[in-house]
């Protein structure tokens, strides 16, 4: 009977949905669109609730009566405002910024009426507009110029994008298809015909909408206020590798990418850079959202975000930043067949900043844990650090990673070192390190013996940490590092499980050997003003 059940039910049951699942995957493959969907702006507006926070009064640009800020939304693409009874009726009568155009039409002003910025110039008198209460004078959602009710007539009606043209992917360079899915039509990007300008490099701005207490969704909306909306692109809704496809399309034009997040943001997104292996290279900005946004100091963009920042601000500081390259290593993990680390199969990753063992990474991994708890209901850059702190005072007490150095080996360039006791040891790529401290240089001044540091000379610098009371001196500049010196390739066995972390994303680690090496390198923009 197992016999006849075997043969005339199980095995053909298994086959069956074993083809079933390939088939299903064939089909999926085979249909994949390649092209990058975008908001189809001639139905509606990109519709946002008034920051209730905010100090500028808000007019409906349909009844033009004032609006409660509980009540009031506005299009955070081109600027309409509307209260909640005449939502319908602006989608009707007043049109959204258009993303794309037909290219045998002149691209002319899009005025919007009322609602102008604190300080907002006319273009053709240089008199302060919407000096009076009410929906009154215009400006362009495309160039950002403003003029009074009187003096538009005497504007040109061609809009020349204004000051961050180079800039601005035009509407008329888009070239969309439309596909229909399950019911509806969606607009899908199909091409990008460069426009004749000089000195043309688009900007493409990431982030995700749920990052930085919601800071993402207030970054996404004020670039699309100043960009095409369709090069403003959301993580939460496409992954980094979808997000590129934008420069790819250029094709050989060059493009700079503005990433806003934390430092595993901004490697994810080299990541996806080197994985699509794109030409030319895209130079990445950073606007930086996370705790401790190493890479953005080392860069010039700043310590941490500021809710107040003008977005115009970092587009003039994009157009006069330059590239530089940024070492990218490769950190290979061989782990033992009888004792597989947690990460189960992913052996290759990519380091930018710095990789620790120790300490340090187990409380990153201990605030990481929590920070994915259910439990984890308030989140704010200032609870993060003193959630940060708390765990370090922790370790001082607890020392879950005493005599680490005789559970841990270390070779540079093929020669074992001699370990301190330590309880964490970092390997550098960047100058700086835990939330800005610049860790190599520390007590550096006057020893000539010790070799420089620097981001893109294919060199790592190793350094040993005594204990979490250690780190917090070395917070404050009250003691440095035992610096084990420089390497072009760096070996670690662990012979222990211990916490790793890379590029603040940590994890807890089986035995292992982990060996580093040069890969290539990354293409970053560094501010000139910090």
């Amino acid at each position: 009977m197992w016999e006849n059940g075997l043969g005339t039910v199980l095995i053909p049951t298994v086959s069956t949905m074993i083809i079933y699942v390939i088939t299903l995957n064939l089909v999926r493959y085979l249909m994949k669109d390649s092209h990058i969907p975008i908001r189809d702006v001639s139905k509606n507006h990109n519709w946002k609730n008034i920051d209730r926070g905010s100090n500028k009064a808000y007019y409906c640009s349909i009844c033009e009566s004032l609006l409660i800020s509980m009540d009031g939304i506005l299009c955070d693409s081109c600027g309409v405002c509307a209260d909640q009874g005449c939502i319908k009726l602006a989608d009707k009568r007043l049109k959204c910024k258009a993303i794309t155009l037909s290219n045998d039409q002149p691209m002319l002003h899009h005025w919007i009426k009322g609602n102008l910025p604190a300080l907002a110039i006319c273009e053709i008198c240089q008199e302060e507009c919407s000096a009076e209460p009410g929906l009154i004078d215009w400006s362009c959602c495309w160039c950002q110029r403003y003029t009074h009710e009187n003096c538009k007539s005497k504007m040109d009606e061609i809009c020349d994008f204004g000051k961050f043209k180079p800039m601005i992917i035009p509407p008329y360079s888009l070239e969309v298809v439309n596909r229909r899915r399950a019911v509806r039509k969606r607009l899908q990007l199909r091409s990008i015909i460069p426009p004749i300008w000089p000195n043309w490099k688009p900007l493409i701005v990431v982030a995700n909408k749920k990052s930085g207490n919601n800071d993402g969704a207030e970054i996404l909306s004020l670039f699309r206020r100043l960009l095409n909306p369709a090069q403003v692109v959301d993580l939460s809704d496409r992954d980094p590798v979808a997000a590129l496809e934008w420069c790819r399309l250029l094709g050989n034009t060059p493009c700079n990418v503005l990433v806003a997040g934390g430092d595993g943001t901004v490697a994810w997104l080299l990541n996806s850079i080197h994985k699509l292996k794109l030409k030319p290279i895209p130079s990445v900005a950073i606007l930086p959202l996370g705790t401790g946004n190493d890479l953005s100091r080392v860069m010039g963009w700043g310590k941490e975000h500021d809710s107040n920042f003008d977005p115009t601000d970092i587009l003039q500081r994009i157009q006069t930043a330059h590239s530089v390259q940024l070492d990218r290593w490769a950190v290979t993990t061989k782990c033992d067949t009888r004792s597989l680390g947690f990460r189960g199969a992913q052996q290759r990753m990519f380091m930018y900043n710095y990789m620790s063992v120790g300490v340090d990474a187990q409380v990153a991994l201990n605030f990481h844990r929590t920070r994915e708890s259910r439990f984890y209901l308030f989140s704010h850059r200032i609870f993060n650090k003193l959630l940060y702190l708390g765990f370090g005072t922790q370790q001082v007490v607890e020392r879950e990673c005493k005599d680490l150095d005789k559970r841990i080996e270390v070779y540079l360039d093929g020669e074992q070192v001699n370990l301190p006791s330590a309880e964490s040891i970092v390997i550098l790529n960047i100058p700086s390190w835990g939330a800005g401290v610049k860790l190599w240089e520390l007590g550096l001044q006057g020893n000539e013996d010790i070799g420089m540091q620097s981001i893109n000379d294919g060199k790592l610098e190793v350094c040993a940490i005594y204990s979490s009371f250690h780190i917090a001196q070395l917070q404050v500049g009250l003691s440095q590092p035992h610096r084990l010196g420089q390497a072009k390739i760096v070996k670690i066995k662990l012979l222990d499980s211990y916490a790793v972390q890379i590029d603040g994303e940590p994890w807890l680690q089986n035995p292992c050997e982990f060996v580093i090496t040069h890969c290539d390198h990354a293409s970053l923009l560094k501010s000139n003003q910090n």
